[in-house]
């Protein structure tokens, strides 16, 4: 997996609004990111690719010169260079956010109130990456459950979220502004409970089987 989960940070501001308007371009109005990171009860996760800086934000290795680059490496570098001309919140020396994840945290429930990936990252296990993050980091918090809304028709993720335990509990009618779309409520199983548990855990060794181990630094 060449993707890890960490907590959003303001300079992953810009491509987060960039993917959302992406994934959800009819939504009105759009996340105000910024106020977000302010919001003591929300949460947001992103997923992004650590080969290009280390912890600190600063890249991890001088690129060689052109003529003694190795073919894989020509090949990235013409990957990044149309990354530039089509994702245009990005640029070299900002870590490249592949999708987004937010939630709050009310009560003692984590609610999921956003998600987002890049379009050409989809179906590469990096939402499903970010759902497991944010149950291991509600499972922090000492959360009970996880709950969501999701529209009928979006049986992608509805098929996402049945197969980690999530449940319909419930409607709301007209909830989406548009098309009037109804969202079915959903929600886990209890977190602390072993049979969530014991399927959680067996969905993430299968997860990291298909895609690889990646690397979550939740708050």
């Amino acid at each position: 997996m060449p993707f890890m989960v960490r907590p959003m940070h303001e300079r992953d501001i810009d491509q987060s609004a960039e993917i959302e308007r992406d994934a959800f371009p009819s939504l009105f109005p759009y996340t105000s990111f910024r106020r977000e990171l302010g919001n003591k009860i929300a949460r947001y996760l992103v997923a992004w690719r650590p080969d290009d800086l280390n912890a600190n934000g600063h890249e991890l290795h001088q690129a060689p010169s052109p003529e003694r680059r190795p073919f894989v490496g020509r090949v990235l570098d013409n990957a990044r260079g149309m990354l530039r001309r089509r994702y245009t919140a990005w640029s070299p020396g900002k870590p490249f956010i592949a999708g987004f994840l937010g939630s709050w945290y009310m009560g003692d429930e984590a609610h999921i109130v956003s998600v987002g990936v890049r379009r050409d990252y989809r179906a590469m296990g990096i939402g499903e990456l970010l759902l497991i993050g944010v149950v291991r980091q509600a499972i922090k918090h000492d959360s009970t459950a996880v709950t969501l809304e999701v529209r009928p028709s979006n049986n992608v993720a509805r098929n996402l979220y049945f197969k980690y335990g999530f449940e319909d509990r419930g409607l709301r009618k007209r909830y989406y502004s548009d098309n009037r779309e109804d969202a079915i409520i959903m929600t886990t199983a209890p977190l602390n409970s072993d049979s969530f548990r014991e399927r959680f855990e067996t969905l993430v060794e299968a997860h990291q089987s298909r895609w690889g181990r990646a690397e979550l630094l939740l708050a």
